[in-house]
Formats: structure tokens, sequence, C-alpha cells
């Protein structure tokens, strides 16, 4: 049975931890190779995840006649103090 890939949160605490043992714990050369290991393994489910995400952003933003828009997602200050239209 195929396990379930883990969420991006999940796998950004896992490799916060990890690095945290890295730098702070006196491990051995296998334990600290086990936990590089492991490490690479998230950042890869983490691109994976971010990569995803780019590309669903990016059919959102696809154009009618099939040409990317360029829109800046949520409130940026340079829109709301030049009073830009914050329903769109």
């Amino acid at each position: 049975m195929p396990q379930k890939q883990e969420t991006f949160e999940t796998a950004i605490k896992k490799l916060e931890s990890i690095i945290s043992n890295l730098e702070n714990e006196d491990l051995t050369l296998n334990d600290s190779l086990e936990n590089f290991e492991k490490g690479v393994k998230l950042m890869r489910i983490c691109d994976n995840h971010l990569r995803s995400a780019e590309g669903k952003l990016k059919e959102l933003l696809k154009g009618e006649d099939g040409t990317f828009v360029e829109k800046t997602l949520g409130i940026t200050l340079d829109s709301f103090i030049d009073g830009d239209d914050l329903d769109e």
C-alpha cells in the first residue's frame, strides 16, 4: 500500500528539527549522515509541494487567450496606498 505523502507544513517542521539536531547535537558520523539523508528526502517533498502549487497558480492565472496574466496575489502596500480596488 503506497504511503501518503507528508504535507508541506509537516515536512518543513521535521526538516527544521533535523537541522536543529545537526547544528546542536553531538551526533556520531553515522547519525549525522542518517539525519542528512532524511533532510534531503524532506527537502524533495517540500520542493514537490512548491512546484505543484506554482503550477496550480500559473493555471489559475492563465488568461482566456492562453497567455499568463501577471497579478500580485493579496494586498500590497503600494496597491493600498494607490487606492486600487481591493475587491478584485
